[in-house]
This record gives C-alpha cells, sequence and structure tokens, in this order.
C-alpha cells in the first residue's frame, strides 16, 4: 500500500474514534437550546424563508456549506431474528441502510432434516434466507374482491362516517404554524381514482380495496408472492438455493424449477444438493432440460405431446413413480434453454410448464428459482404486465412463466438485480406494483414514482421489501482483502501506437459521411423506380442513364438473382447476399455498426496494451508463492479465427508464423472492409490479395448465425468457378448509384458537363435533374462533338459479352481515350477503374493498419508466456486458442492454432481446468466473463491449493456493482485467505478514475473494524459517488458543456492549463484553411466568406468539415478569423511557419518564437479551449450539425437538448488521442461538479440517503405510532421520530485529527503533485508543438484557515481543510458548528481566490482560539445565526420511519409535493437516523431473552425418548425416518396420527398398529419396534436442532408456523384513544396506538425538513383515510377482542 493510502487508512481510523468518543460523551449531556421545545408536539415557531432555504438571505450559500452526500457503507452482520444455526464461515456485511431495518418476526417452522443444520451444512445467514423466503411463500398478493349483486362491499360503520363528516367540518377552519391545512387536496392525479378498475398483481385497477370492483366472468388467479435473494459473489447463494429445495421437498413438493446462465452450473447444483445429503436424489432426480428430447415429459394421458422415455432416452430406475421417470426432481434450465424451439408448436418453455402443471399448471406449487436473474432484466412491459417486443426473448420467457404458474413459490436470485430500478419488470413477484399498491397501473407507473422521488427511493423500497421478510442482501466482507492501483503501464510506445490509430480512425470517419451519402441516394433512387416499374406493370423500359446505371453496378461475374433449385446453404449464393448486404446497409445501420467497432477497438487496445504488466506481476506473485487468476471481459477468438481463415488454417492446427494473431489488428481491418466494401467485380479483374478465401462453416457460425463479418472478405473467394459458371438468373439485379429520378419516375437529360472541378465562389446552383455523378455518366453516353446519342443501342448492355482477357486489379489503367469506346467497353473500362480506385483506398488503410503493430490478442500472450495450457487453467467461452510451441526442424518457436482439448467432454473444459487450478497442478488462472458465473476459485479449505490468490484486473467492467461480481470469484465462503487484487489501469477514457472508485467500494466493505465510516464525514474521499456521471446531473453537464462548446465561450481557469503544443495545431489547421480561402479571393474567384462556405462538387466529408470550419470561423470566433486573416496577409501564418522548419529553411528555436508569439495574439483574439474542442469533437462525430440532424423527430428538431448520452459521449471520447481526450474529459468532470454544486445551491439536489451527522444524535422520546392501512395491514405501523442533532465538533476531537496527519500529509500531497506535473506526454508533442502548461494545479496544504473578512463581528471563522492528495478532487473541511464534510477543490480554490480565506494555514494556537470562541457561540438551534453565516449547532428534526412505502404517494401528497417538477425543491430528504440513547430510552421496557436450552454434542446420542403405551396419548408424539435409506443422515420428521388397536403385532407390546404421517405427506403404517425406534430418532434430531438454537417447542413440531406466530395472534393493540374519548381536532389520533417495542439504534425514513410540515402531512394524511372510511386504531381493537372472544368460544364448546 502506498504511503497516501496509509495516511488515508489512518485518517479515516481517526475519525472513527473521534465519531465515537464524542458519541459516548456526549449522549448524557443536556442541550439548553432545545429544551422549551423538546417535550412540545407541535412547534409554534415559524419558518422564514430565509430558514427554508438553510442559509441567511445575506449570506454567500458558498461559503459555509455541508456536502452531505453520501456513500455506501457497510455494518457487521448476523441475523436478527433467527436464534439457531451456526455462524457463516466468514465475516457477513450488509448495507448500513438495511441494516438500519428490523426484518419481520420469524413465523416459518423449518423442517428440513436436522443434521444440515447441526453440522453447518447451511449458515445461520442462509438458514434465514431460506425461512423468510418460505414465509413470503405463504403471502399472496393482493387481488380484486370480485363484487356481484349477491355480495355487495361492506360500508364503512356509521361511527366512521361520522368521524369523516367531522373531519371536514374541522379542517376548514383549522391552522397550525402558519401552514394550511389541505381542507381539499389539489387537483393532481390520484393513485387511487375510483374510476380506475381492480387487476392482478400484473395489471392496471384501483389502488384502493375498498372501492367497489367490477364484476368479472372468471376469478383472476392468486399469484403468490416470491422472494429475492440478493446476496453478493461468495455468499454461497447455490447452497442456498439448495436448501430451498430440501426444505419444500421435506415440506411434500415434488417438482421443482432451477433456472441459471450456464450448463456448467448444473453439475454445481447436483453438487450443492449432494453436500446437504441427497446425494441419490442429486444423481436420479435432476434433470437438464436442455440435454432431454422435446415432447412431453408426463406419461400419457396428464399431458400433451409425445412421450419421452427417460433421461436421455434411458429408463430410469428406483426413483420412477408409478412408471414416471420424471414424476418427481428439480428440472435444471439455462436461460438459453427457456427460450429454445423445435418448432413454434414445440417449444422448451411450453414443455417445462407442461411437466410443472400438465394440464393444470396454475394448481403448481413448487419452487422456481431464477438464479443469475439479472439475465431477464432487459424487459419493458405493456400496461398489462404482459413484455412487449423491446423486451428480450429471456425476459419474455421468465415473465411467462410466472403469469402461467400462478402458485409457484417464486425466488429471484441475483447479487446485481436490483442496481437499477428498470431492470426489476420481470420481478413482479415482489409486490411493488398491481392491485393493492401505490403503483396500480403497473411497472410502468412504480418505475415514474421511483424517478419522481428520487435516488433515494430505490433504498426506501428495499429497505420496505426487507421489513416484510422479501428480500435479504448481504455479501462477504473484504477485510482479509488487500487492494492496489497499477497504473504505469502506458508507457510511449503504447501511447504513440493508440494515437497513431485514433489518426486512423479519424481518417474513416471523414469518408463514412460520403459512404452514407451514396446508400442515401441510392435508397432514393431504388424506391422511384420500384414505383416505376410497378406503375407501369413491371413491364416499362428503362431509360438510357438507368441501364447505364444497370451495367455500373452490376453483380459481380454476372451473379445473379438466387434460382428456385439453387442450396441456399451454398457458400456461393451466401456469399453473393452477404456482398449484396454490405453495399446496400441502411445508413443508420451503417453508422451505428462503425461506432460500435469504434468502441471495441479502442476497449481492446487498452486492453491489450497492459498485458506486459499483467504478465510481469504474474511472474512476481508466482515468485513470492501465491497463485494467479487474471480476469478478462472477452477472448478475441473470432479475431484470431479470422485470422487463422485468412492464413489458410482450420481448427484442427496449422502455423501462423512466429508471432500472435492481433485482435485489435483483425478487428479493425474487419471494420474497414465492412464500412467500405469494394465494387462489385468486373469480369476478368483479378481480386486483391487482400480479400479472405473462406469457406462455408466460416460465414455460418457455431449458433447457425450469418457472420456479417466474413462476407467482406470473399469478394473474390470463388471468382474461378463464378465466372465458369452459367447465369441463373430471371432478370438483373438492379443496383444504381447516385442520380435523380423525376416525379414520374423517369431519368431526365442532363446538360452536359464542361470544364474542371470548380472550387470558385460561384456555386453549382443545381435543379433536381442534375448532379455531378450524372454529368459524369452523361458524359460517357455522348460523344465529344455531338450531344446526340443516335449510335448507342440501349439493348448493347443486354447482350451477353464476350469473354475478356484477366488482369491483376493493380494493374488496371485509370487513363484511356474513351472517344472510340461503345458503350459497353465505356462501362466495362469505368467499373474496372473505380474498382481499382476502391481497391487503393482500401489498401491503403489495411496497409496504415499493419503498420501500428497493434499488440497481439491479450489470452494467448497470457496463456503462452505463463506456461502455456500446461502450465494454466484457461476458463473461458472459446473453442480454439493460439499455442506457442517449439519447431524442432525449423529451430524456432511457431504459433499454432488449435482446438482446446481436456480429459472429458468439449463442455467440460472449464469445470476440468477449474478442478487443475483449485488441485494446484496449475498456478495461473485466465477467467472470461462468459465462463466466470458462479466460478468459485477461492482458496477455499477444502481444495489442495491453499496459496494466496493474486487477482489481476485488466479489464473492468464499467459498472461498480458488476466489477464486484466479477471480482467475487476469488472471495468466497470458507477459504483460508483473502485475495490480494491488482487493478491495471491506462490513462484512457477516465479508466483511473473509475479503477479508484471500485477499489474504494471493495475497501470500505473491509473497513469495519473502523467503525461505520459515515461518522467522519468523510464519504467522498476517495472520489466513488461522484464517478456515478451517467444520471441527471450527468446529462445536464453534458448539454451544458457542449452549449459552452458550441459558443467558444472562454473559461480562464481551463483555458491556462492547456498546453501551448495543441494551440499550435489548432492554428495550424486554421491558418490553412483560411490560406486557401484567401487565395482563391485573391484570385478573383469569390469573397473570402463565399470561399470558406462548402462546395457542390465536394464530397460529403468535405461538405460536413467545411460546414463546420464555416460556422465556426464566422461565427463564435469571427473576431479571431479576422486577426488570423491579417496575420496570414502580413506572412505570419502558423502553417507556413510549420512548413518552413519542414523544409530546413529555418530552425526550431525561431520558428518556437515565432509561434509563441502567433498564439499569444490568437488567445487576446479569442481562441481557447472550447475553439479547440469544437475540432476535436467533429473528429469523433461530436458536432452540432450532427447532433441536431440525430434529434430529428417526426420533422422536428429537439434544440434544447443533446441525443448524446454521457456513456454515448464517453465512448466517443475514447477516439481521441490520449492528451485530448484527457483534457476533454476533465472539462467534462468540472463541468459536472458545477451542476451539482449548483443543485445542492437550490436545494433541489438529490442527495439519496443522507446520514444526520453530529458529535451528538439522539431520540427526543419514544416514537408515536400509526396505523394508516386499517384492515388491509393490520400490523404494519409507520412511526414518527424526533431526532435532535449536535453538529458541532469540540477543539480537542479537531486536533486529534490534526495530529495524526500533520507528519504524513502534506509529503504525500506535494510529492503526488510533483510528480504529476512532471509527467510530459511526449508522445503527442511530436504532433503539436512544445508541450508547455500554463499553470499549475491546485494544491492546498492541510491545515486551518481563517475566513476574517470585515462584515464578521462577533469572531473569526476557522476551518480545517484536509487535503487527502491528487488522486482525489475533494477535500474534507471541518467546522465547530457543523462538524466536518467535504468540498470540492475547485469550490475551495474560488473561495481562496476570492479571499475567504487566508492563503496559508494560520498557527494552531490562533486556530484553537478561534474554534473554542465559535463553538460557545454556536450552542443555539440550527434554524438561528450566531453571526452572519453562521448557523447554531443543535438541530431538531422529524422522520417517518417503519411502513411508510405502501403509503409513500398519500405521505408526498399530503406535503403537497407531486415530483411533477424536476427543479422543484423537494420537502424532504430520505435520511438514516443513527442515536446513541436508545438503550436509556428501553431501559424500562428490556426484556430478557429466554436463554437457549444447552445441549452437549455427546448428550445428542444418548437422550431418549419415552416409549408408546398404546393409547391416546400416543397421537401427536414426533417420529423420524431416513429419506433413503437406513444409513442416510437425512431424516423427515413426522408425528403418530392414529393407534389402531387390532392385534396385529401380538408379540409386542402394545400389539396394534400405528398410522404415521410425515412432513413431506408420505403415510406408513407402523408397528410398535418401529414407533420406537422413530421416536429414538426423532428425539436426537429434536435434540440437535435445540443444541443450535432453536426453540424446543418449534423443533418438536412439524407445522409451519412458529410458536411465537401462534402467540403474536393472542396480542391486542392499545390504542391512543379510547371507545367513549371524544374525538380530537388532532386526526392522526384516530390512527395512533401505542408504541410497545424497543426503540432502535437507527432508522432510515423521510424527513420533512420545514418546521412543522411533519404535522401537516400528519393532518392531511389522516383526514384522507378517514374520509376514505380506513379503519382506526379504536376499530382494530374492537375487531381483535370480537375475534379473541370467538375463538375462546370455540375453545370453549371443544372442552
Amino acid at each position: 500500500m502506498s504511503s497516501s493510502a496509509e495516511a488515508m487508512a489512518r485518517f479515516h481510523a481517526a475519525l472513527a474514534a473521534v465519531a465515537a468518543a464524542s458519541s459516548s460523551s456526549s449522549s448524557t449531556t443536556t442541550n439548553p437550546a432545545s429544551s422549551s421545545t423538546t417535550t412540545s408536539r407541535r412547534s409554534s415557531s415559524t419558518t422564514t424563508a430565509e430558514e427554508e432555504d438553510g442559509k441567511p438571505k445575506s449570506s454567500n450559500p458558498t461559503e459555509e456549506q455541508e456536502d452531505d452526500e453520501e456513500d455506501i457503507t457497510y455494518t457487521p452482520y448476523k441475523p436478527a431474528k433467527l436464534s439457531y444455526g451456526r455462524p457463516h464461515p466468514d465475516k457477513v456485511v450488509e448495507n448500513s441502510t438495511l441494516s438500519a431495518v428490523a426484518p419481520p418476526d420469524i413465523t416459518y417452522n423449518v423442517v428440513m432434516p436436522a443434521n444440515i443444520i447441526y453440522e453447518g451444512k447451511l449458515s445461520n445467514s442462509q438458514l434465514e434466507a431460506i425461512v423468510y423466503g418460505c414465509q413470503r411463500h405463504m403471502v399472496d398478493l393482493p387481488k380484486p374482491t370480485i363484487v356481484t349483486k349477491e355480495n355487495d362491499a361492506p360500508e364503512a360503520s356509521a361511527k366512521m362516517a361520522a368521524a369523516a363528516a367531522s373531519a371536514k367540518v374541522k379542517s376548514e377552519k383549522k391552522k397550525k404554524n402558519g401552514l394550511q391545512v389541505q381542507a381539499k387536496h389539489d387537483s393532481k392525479p390520484q393513485d387511487d381514482s375510483p374510476s380506475l378498475s381492480p387487476c392482478p398483481p400484473n395489471g392496471t385497477g384501483s389502488t384502493d380495496q375498498s372501492s367497489v370492483g367490477v364484476a368479472r366472468k372468471k376469478d383472476p388467479p392468486s399469484y403468490r408472492a416470491g422472494f429475492l435473494l440478493g446476496d453478493g459473489a461468495g455468499m454461497g447463494k447455490g447452497r442456498t438455493l439448495a436448501g430451498f429445495v430440501v426444505e419444500n421437498i421435506a415440506r411434500g413438493r415434488t417438482k421443482h424449477v432451477w433456472v441459471s446462465v450456464s450448463s456448467d452450473l448444473y453439475e454445481d447444483a447436483k453438487r450443492d444438493l449432494s453436500d446437504l445429503g441427497l446425494e441419490s436424489y442429486a444423481e436420479n432426480n435432476c434433470f437438464n432440460l436442455g440435454k432431454l428430447p422435446y415432447g412431453s415429459l408426463l406419461p400419457k394421458g396428464k399431458g400433451r405431446g409425445k412421450k419421452v422415455k427417460g433421461k436421455k432416452g434411458k429408463k430410469r430406475k428406483n426413483d420412477e413413480v408409478d412408471g414416471d421417470p420424471y414424476a418427481e426432481g428439480v428440472m435444471f434450465s439455462t436461460y438459453s434453454t427457456l427460450v429454445a424451439k423445435k418448432n413454434a408448436k414445440d417449444t422448451r418453455r411450453d414443455q417445462l410448464i407442461e411437466w410443472c402443471g400438465g394440464d393444470n399448471p396454475e394448481e403448481f406449487d413448487g419452487l422456481i428459482m431464477f438464479d443469475e436473474c439479472h439475465k431477464a432484466k432487459t424487459v419493458e412491459l405493456d400496461a398489462d404486465g404482459n413484455p412487449t417486443d423491446k423486451s428480450s426473448k429471456t425476459a419474455q420467457a421468465v415473465v411467462e412463466i410466472q403469469k402461467q404458474l400462478p402458485r409457484a413459490r417464486v425466488v429471484y436470485c441475483s447479487a446485481t438485480s436490483v442496481s437499477e430500478p428498470k431492470n426489476l419488470g420481470f420481478m413482479s413477484r415482489l409486490g411493488l406494483w398491481g392491485y393493492g399498491t401505490e403503483h396500480p397501473l403497473g411497472f410502468g407507473q412504480f418505475l415514474e414514482g421511483i424517478k419522481r422521488l428520487g435516488t433515494g427511493a430505490m433504498e426506501l423500497h428495499a429497505m420496505h421489501l426487507k421489513s416484510v421478510g422479501a428480500i435479504v442482501a448481504r455479501t462477504l466482507s473484504y477485510e482479509a482483502c488487500e487492494f492496489e492501483l497499477l497504473d504505469n503501464v502506458s508507457d510511449e510506445s503504447v501511447r504513440k501506437i493508440y494515437n497513431d490509430a485514433a489518426n486512423l480512425w479519424i481518417d474513416l470517419h471523414s469518408h463514412l459521411a460520403d459512404r452514407v451519402a451514396k446508400l442515401k441516394k441510392e435508397a432514393e433512387v431504388k424506391k422511384k423506380i420500384k414505383l416505376l416499374l410497378e406503375k407501369q406493370g413491371g413491364q416499362g423500359l428503362l431509360s438510357d442513364e438507368q441501364l447505364f446505371y444497370q451495367g455500373m453496378n452490376e453483380d459481380s461475374d454476372d451473379e445473379g438473382e438466387q434460382d428456385e433449385d439453387e442450396d441456399e446453404d451454398d457458400p456461393l449464393v451466401i456469399q453473393r447476399e452477404l456482398r449484396r448486404k454490405f453495399r446496400d446497409r441502411k445508413p443508420g445501420i451503417l453508422k451505428g455498426l462503425f461506432w460500435s467497432s469504434h468502441q471495441r477497438f479502442f476497449r481492446t487496445l487498452c486492453i491489450a496494451s497492459k498485458v506486459d504488466t499483467a504478465i510481469s506481476t504474474a511472474q512476481k506473485a508466482l515468485a513470492d508463492g501465491h497463485c494467479c487468476v487474471i480476469g478478462l471481459q472477452s477472448t478475441g477468438e473470432s479475431r484470431a479465427k479470422g485470422a487463422a481463415k485468412i492464413a489458410g488454417l482450420a481448427d484442427e492446427g496449422g502455423s501462423f508464423g512466429e508471432a500472435f494473431v492481433s485482435a485489435p489488428n483483425e478487428d479493425l481491418k474487419r471494420t474497414i472492409m465492412q464500412m467500405f466494401p469494394l465494387p462489385p467485380k468486373p469480369a476478368g479483374v483479378i481480386a486483391p490479395e487482400f480479400l479472405n478465401h473462406l469457406k462455408k462453416e466460416d460465414i455460418i457460425g457455431d449458433d447457425g448465425t450469418v457472420d456479417d463479418t466474413a462476407s467482406v472478405s470473399t469478394e473474390d473467394s470463388f471468382s474461378t468457378l463464378d465466372s465458369s459458371r452459367p447465369s441463373r438468373r430471371k432478370k438483373k439485379a438492379v443496383s444504381y448509384d447516385e442520380t435523380n429520378v423525376s416525379s414520374e419516375g423517369v431519368i431526365l437529360n442532363l446538360e452536359e458537363k464542361v470544364g474542371a472541378k470548380n472550387k470558385s465562389g460561384k456555386k453549382h446552383k443545381s435543379s433536381s435533374s442534375d448532379s455531378s455523378l450524372e454529368s459524369e455518366y452523361r458524359d460517357l453516353l455522348s460523344d465529344s462533338d455531338s450531344d446526340s446519342n443516335d449510335d448507342f443501342d440501349v439493348f448493347d448492355l443486354k447482350k451477353k459479352k464476350t469473354p475478356t482477357q484477366t488482369i491483376p486489379w493493380n494493374e488496371i489503367p485509370l487513363d484511356s481515350n474513351e472517344k472510340n469506346m461503345c458503350v459497353a467497353d465505356r462501362i466495362e473500362f469505368k467499373r474496372k477503374a473505380d474498382y481499382r480506385r476502391a481497391a487503393e483506398k482500401v489498401k491503403g488503410w489495411l496497409d496504415t493498419v499493419d503498420s501500428l503493430s497493434l499488440p497481439a490478442n491479450p489470452l494467448d500472450r497470457l496463456l503462452n508466456e505463463l506456461g502455456g495450457p500446461d502450465q494454466v487453467a484457461e476458463l473461458t467461452g472459446r473453442k480454439s486458442r493460439q499455442i506457442k510451441q517449439y519447431n524442432a526442424m525449423t529451430d524456432k518457436f511457431e504459433v499454432i492454432y488449435e482446438k482446446r482439448k481436456g480429459e472429458g467432454r468439449l463442455d467440460q473444459i472449464n469445470i476440468e481446468e477449474k478442478n487443475n487450478f483449485q488441485n494446484g497442478s496449475k498456478l495461473v488462472a485466465i477467467l472470461s466473463e462468459a465462463a466466470s458465473t458462479g466460478i468459485s476459485l477461492q482458496a477455499d479449505k477444502r481444495v489442495k491449493n491453499q496459496r494466496r490468490r493474486v487477482h489481476i484486473t485488466i479489464e473492468l467492467p464499467w459498472s461498480a456493482d458488476k466489477a464486484i461480481q466479477q471480482l467475487g470469484r476469488t472471495h468466497r465462503s470458507n477459504q483460508t485467505t483473502g485475495p490480494l487484487y491488482k487493478f491495471l489501469i491506462s490513462d484512457v477514457g477516465g479508466e483511473k478514475r473509475f479503477a479508484s472508485a471500485v477499489a474504494k467500494r471493495l475497501a470500505l466493505l473491509g473497513a469495519l473494524t473502523q467503525g461505520d465510516r459515515r461518522a467522519t464525514g468523510s464519504a467522498n474521499s476517495l472520489g466513488l459517488s461522484t464517478f456515478d456521471m451517467d444520471n441527471q446531473y450527468g446529462s445536464n453537464a453534458l448539454h451544458k458543456m457542449l452549449k459552452l462548446i458550441w459558443t467558444c465561450s472562454s473559461n480562464e481557469a481551463i483555458d491556462n492549463e492547456v498546453d501551448d503544443s495543441l494551440y499550435a495545431e489548432a492554428l495550424k489547421m486554421i491558418d490553412g484553411h483560411l490560406k486557401e480561402a484567401i487565395d482563391a479571393e485573391e484570385r478573383g474567384e469569390g469573397t473570402l466568406e463565399e470561399n470558406l462556405e462548402p462546395f457542390d462538387d465536394d464530397t460529403e466529408g468535405e461538405k460536413t468539415f467545411r460546414s463546420m470550419m464555416y460556422h465556426l470561423l464566422t461565427g463564435p470566433c469571427e473576431k479571431l478569423t479576422s486577426s488570423r486573416v491579417t496575420a496570414i496577409k502580413d506572412g505570419r501564418s502558423v502553417s507556413e511557419y510549420f512548413e518552413s522548419l519542414a523544409g530546413g529553411l529555418e530552425d526550431k528555436e525561431s520558428i518556437k518564437l515565432k509561434i509563441d508569439d502567433e498564439i499569444k495574439s490568437a488567445l487576446d483574439a479569442g481562441l481557447n479551449f472550447n475553439v479547440l474542442c469544437n475540432i476535436w469533437l467533429f473528429d469523433v462525430g461530436v458536432s452540432q450539425n450532427e447532433l441536431l440532424k440525430e434529434s430529428e423527430v417526426e420533422g422536428k428538431k429537439r434544440k434544447s437538448r443533446t441525443p448524446f448520452g454521457v456513456a454515448k459521449f464517453l465512448n466517443r471520447l475514447l477516439g481521441m488521442n490520449m492528451k485530448r481526450q484527457g483534457l476533454v474529459f476533465d472539462l467534462f468532470v468540472k463541468t459536472l461538479d458545477a451542476e451539482i454544486r449548483s443543485a445542492k445551491s437550490s436545494g433541489s439536489y438529490d442527495l439519496g440517503i443522507k446520514t444526520m451527522k453530529g458529535q451528538s444524535v439522539t431520540f427526543i422520546q419514544k416514537p408515536q405510532s400509526f396505523v394508516f392501512r386499517g384492515l388491509t395491514a393490520p400490523d404494519e405501523t409507520v412511526e414518527l421520530y424526533a431526532v435532535q442533532q449536535d453538529k458541532g465538533l469540540t477543539s480537542e476531537k479537531i486536533m486529534e485529527m490534526y495530529n495524526d496527519l500533520k507528519d504524513s500529509n502534506n509529503d504525500d500531497t506535494n510529492s503526488s503533485a510533483a510528480a504529476n506535473n512532471g509527467n510530459a506526454d511526449s508522445s503527442d508533442q511530436d504532433q503539436g508543438w512544445f508541450g508547455t502548461r500554463r499553470t499549475r494545479k491546485f494544491n492546498v496544504k492541510t491545515g486551518f484557515y481563517v475566513d476574517n473578512r470585515d462584515y464578521l463581528t462577533k469572531t473569526h471563522k476557522v476551518f480545517f481543510i484536509h487535503n487527502p492528495g491528487d488522486h482525489n478532487d475533494k477535500c474534507i473541511v471541518a467546522r465547530p458548528n457543523l462538524g466536518s464534510y467535504t468540498e470540492n477543490k475547485d469550490s475551495l480554490k474560488a473561495k481562496f481566490n476570492r479571499g475567504v480565506f487566508t492563503q496559508n494555514p494560520v498557527s494552531v494556537q490562533r486556530a484553537m482560539e478561534i474554534w473554542d470562541r465559535e463553538y460557545e457561540l454556536a450552542d443555539i438551534p440550527y434554524s438561528d445565526h450566531y453571526q452572519k453565516s453562521c448557523r447554531g449547532r443543535h438541530r431538531e428534526s422529524y422522520v417517518f420511519a417503519g411502513g411508510i412505502v405502501p403509503i409513500l404517494n398519500k405521505i408526498l401528497r399530503s406535503g403537497r409535493y407531486y415530483g411533477d417538477n424536476e427543479k422543484m425543491k423537494r420537502p424532504f430528504n430520505v435520511v438514516r437516523v443513527e442515536v446513541t440513547n436508545a438503550a436509556v430510552l428501553n431501559a424500562d421496557m428490556i426484556q430478557q431473552p429466554a436463554t437457549p436450552e444447552e445441549i452437549q454434542d455427546e448428550d445428542v446420542e444418548m437422550l431418549q425418548a419415552d416409549p408408546v403405551v398404546g393409547d391416546e396419548e400416543d397421537i401427536g408424539k414426533g417420529v423420524a425416518r431416513e429419506l433413503a435409506n437406513k444409513t442416510s443422515k437425512v431424516r423427515f420428521r413426522g408425528a403418530i396420527t392414529k393407534y389402531h388397536d387390532n392385534d396385529k403385532n401380538s408379540h409386542l407390546d402394545p400389539t396394534g398398529s400405528y398410522f404415521v404421517k410425515f412432513s413431506d405427506g408420505r403415510k406408513l403404517e407402523m408397528d410398535a419396534d418401529q414407533v420406537n425406534h422413530a421416536r429414538r430418532k426423532f428425539e436426537k434430531e429434536v435434540n440437535r436442532l435445540v443444541s443450535v438454537g432453536m426453540p424446543r417447542e418449534d423443533a418438536s413440531s412439524t407445522e409451519e408456523q412458529t410458536k411465537l406466530a401462534s402467540l403474536a395472534k393472542t396480542k391486542l393493540r392499545k390504542p391512543i384513544l379510547q371507545d367513549g374519548e371524544e374525538d380530537p381536532e388532532e386526526f392522526e389520533r384516530h390512527f395512533e396506538q401505542e408504541y410497545t417495542g424497543l426503540v432502535p439504534d437507527a432508522v432510515v425514513g423521510l424527513e420533512f425538513w420545514r418546521d412543522g410540515l411533519h404535522e401537516v402531512v400528519l393532518q392531511n394524511l389522516s383526514e384522507e383515510l378517514l374520509q376514505k372510511g380506513v379503519e382506526t386504531t379504536r376499530s382494530l381493537h374492537n375487531l381483535e377482542k370480537l375475534e379473541r372472544a370467538e375463538a375462546q368460544g370455540k375453545e370453549d364448546e371443544k372442552m
């Protein structure tokens, strides 16, 4: 770890210690400022606008601010309500937000075999997930009540109606705290409008369940609630899913479905079941759906379709039930199998549904477990909850299975499923939308609600799911892991290759516009010709020009359309069609393919550039006694395969030579051939050698799809065969070039083109019937001395041509006397000349690609240089690879292309390789994304390889969650050592910033021994939250940045940081462009402005560039243009200076002085960084004109918004050279930071979840408890907490922080600053100028600073500022009255520049004097100020917590917030409160929990059960029996249900027969000996469970509900209002009840920050509910008493 990292670690530890000490010392301190308000429920103070804004009107809002933005933190985890089970083998943590929410009481009683729990095969954390999952499966989602004439909806009681009427009258008179209580809600759309119809959970309908339903012909199905297992990677989710299976088998459910991402995980699923003791079951009753034949799996008569004999067609043995081999078991399927089909009527999905439920799928109640369910996230639902066509096939299948099996017990399992709200669409069983929820209109309304509430809404919903037992989300602690960033991977050679490649892509992009324009013209012409032929019944004659175009674009070697008798799989046919496909691509598709290839290339190049460092790092790790895992995202197999075919190699083997294939090289070449395919090859021309010769299998992929990329390299693959084959055309295939056709569909005669290309200011004013290309073709059709065309026979083009002599493509003549040629010869000459020009252009690009020396395929290099296949385990999805072998004949190493080989089947190679790594026979493993899911490579205690894993990450996914998922392969449960993570970082595209964020996220998972870091105020100390750019603020920042760029606005701070080399480079291009226009003007060819405009005969690429330059130079840069024109005319052109330098006319020193003068002059005239950005962004397809074109929607332009998203913009930046992209990226980050600061200042910033921090945070009193949902959810409560904060920080605590940092921080900061300033980009200096930087970066020293300005009347203001170093863009700031927070360095820099702070730190003595004075003055309420811009430190607030999500819309509506304006200031925050006085409040309530019965392990075997006696006393006694055989430890428990004294067993005592029933539904008849034996086994099972903490009454029972759940039903609530008590004016008291639980240490909820607003919310919400007739707590209490009396009556009758 670096010294700066160590300093940061020490700092975090110090801050945590400070927080802990201050919390403990102040927990009993009284607050004099709040003594008059803590006992009052209603505040009488009025709220001023000044206080609402959180600052005095006269103060500068940027001078004293609190940055409350938070990162995710984690707390140690153990099950809160589950008392039994062995601890998890590794430390487990939970998101601190979720940890503040208590799960529901456990009411489900597990009956799985006791040995699983006793032996710790499932840990208590895994058992907790199973218990809550099964408990959740006992709940049905709400559905509409079917109301008929015979069954009217019950009316509200007369008392409730009276209360509602009373509420209405009172509300009209009531005012509180200057805020009018709503007597009638605003006319906003209501989510519970009575006009809405009721609906099933995934449909539309009313939110109010008391509303009258619509009569239906068929009762909608009841959907069983589902459960989300959201544990992180390595927590053992597979074992947990196996536990679900065992528990449900024990409950008698025989069929279950397990869906995952890979067939490799089928073996893992069987292993997990075997580990739980079900070895025989796993072997005989686990089926892989993808390996079974299509058809019905049910016996004849029970299902539809064909009968299948058995697994793999074989008859099954001892597990058959009534001859049905598939009667019970687990059906495993991959997501790809779910969407597979034999034909339209024979699909895997239907086969699976039929196996589950036969003819009655709605009755299936087994498990459906969607492992890695994020694979179904691409889903879009309509109003009825059905997936639309925009959804992936996988998502459609997952949704449909859940709909057709409504009673199935659904378990969603994924560590990354809830990262985005839009990914939840397939999780309808969670009950977050649909009937009975706040979002009755379905998933779309749910998403709108999430968006309206901001980023904290997702956390609120996750907390709600936890509170109802619908989710668990834990992860392993990373305490045992280490992290290291290696950023020295981009040397000078790498930077040069990258920059040269960027220049080539810029050149390709400049030609893309021409290609797109040509395709657009051809599409228009074809459409018009088609209409012409249709109008004439297909018999119309083509004009001369049309026939000429037909000849020019004829398919190569007379290839025509496919005959009926042709084989569509014939390679010749395939290649013909693919050639046409690439030539006739739609323009939009072409551009999309170009930019996707662009992104893929540069990402691949970044990866390949890190291989050398990866190899050396791995070799060092091996030398240190470790083993290595190297993570990649992709393999580059398709590129290597393409190169192999070019070389004529097959999968079986063959040599490439001495070098590996370069994946970036092949990718770029394929892109060029795709984007710019050669025209149809004329007959007799020998094709270029760079065209591939492919076979059929090269074009058809392994999955049966056509490889688009293969077609471009097959232009002449079968030219010899084609030339000898007879034509099969029925009619000629027409491909037209650029032309114009009249409205009648006839090509008009064109005027003859005269003269050379005109570059004057006088433009060609072409009519609709004129174009340069048509004029060119018209010349060919006409003789030079006559306009007539008498000699032209239009039928000459249709005559069969005589074979011509073959000629190599590069020997085709480009100049010839065409006067004496006939039309056919002219066409032939023109086609050949065009073919040669196109081939030369493509060959030039391909040669440039070869000259770049692009790096080899990363995976193959790693594999071979780290020891080859014998020493490296490859876990990827590829089938073939490159291997370096020694050739004794040549005495050289050669690269061989071969198939991957293993000892077993091909689909088992990855499992075999994993085992090789885990048993130590191979010490290096290379892992790709395709094979990484579910793979365990940790130092497991059960494997032989116990070396520490060094996990080298070359390519990080662009998501922190996905990155953690990838890194979780080496950090999993049951490991001996944690891995050492090494991130290899380049300087490209912000990668270093992102990697730092991921490393910080992982570090937080392990920084738990230091306490919760939130209390320190250093939430953004490594910048994780600021990396999240693809959001609302990122989009706004991008829009503003581009607007400033288009207008060329100046920013002195940024302009001065740009190297002079870049300005010189820009001036060279501008001056050259202006010089061309000036020269034309001097020749009398138009004005300067006219010569800057695009010319009509320019290519489309030239027009686009000249248009950009014209608008730039004559618009925002008009002053700069004028200055440069003067300089050019005076002989001071920068472009000419460079020419003089290149020609040796002047030396570098003299030229540098002249260019420096011109740069200074240009800067004064308006040249700035944004001018440069205009030019740079144009090169990567980001220009103002292009954005306006792309934003056209139905003919209207959205000029107010850019269609570019943040992700798209950042990907485009990859195409710039490294220096440019770094500068533009920094500009974007600064703009984003400014956007966030602005939002914070205005109060509209969405903080997500904000932690209430301070040296003391306490609850003022016990919370108030409300029930707002009546009979719908009588046990769901909302609590209102009054919170008191002391936000200050004493001088003693701040000195502890200062002393811990003063020795190390400044050295780290200064050294890192010097290092950064010393990094020169020499590879870019060659392209530009001399690379000088005008200013240094802002570097503030850690220390105390003072604001001593005159407006401060009582005392100066003191600040403690800590700069963590240049790797971070934020500093930690602390104040006596506000505690510690973070602030952006740019903001601090601006304050220093304004004179807010002293320029240098003040002495500690002076700082402490001011600190103590301010701390004393701040002992007042937060709403008051002790001087201008200085608040008090005592803050009181109110927080709604508990069951707020189901009524969230009502709460916000009651607070007058609708969220329909994104700039509207939210009156609430989502907050997390951690208090220190919960124990004090609980002093009179704490009840000592019952001590679990202690049983020693040896006692378990000795305890005996009472023998049976042969009468009614035996009924209900427990028994146990082995699941499979007598030696099995897997036993199911049951009970005696009946005793029959039939003397059937006369030799025994008792002599009768016992009938027993087990939890899985089996019924057996036993004699006394058998029963006594089963009783002893039962007692042993019970004692095992009791020994690990399970209550004996639950261990002895096989009922589904626990004893605690039964007792809970006997408790009565205590309403605040008693019967007969007069209705109060405070409407909320109707719904309030006595709070009887323990006060928690932490809660998360909604804080309404305006004084008194929480009272208004309570009033309006309660009034609305009274008017709707929702049951009050008093009514619920009376109903409970009635139910209790009825139950007691029934008990008395039994007695």
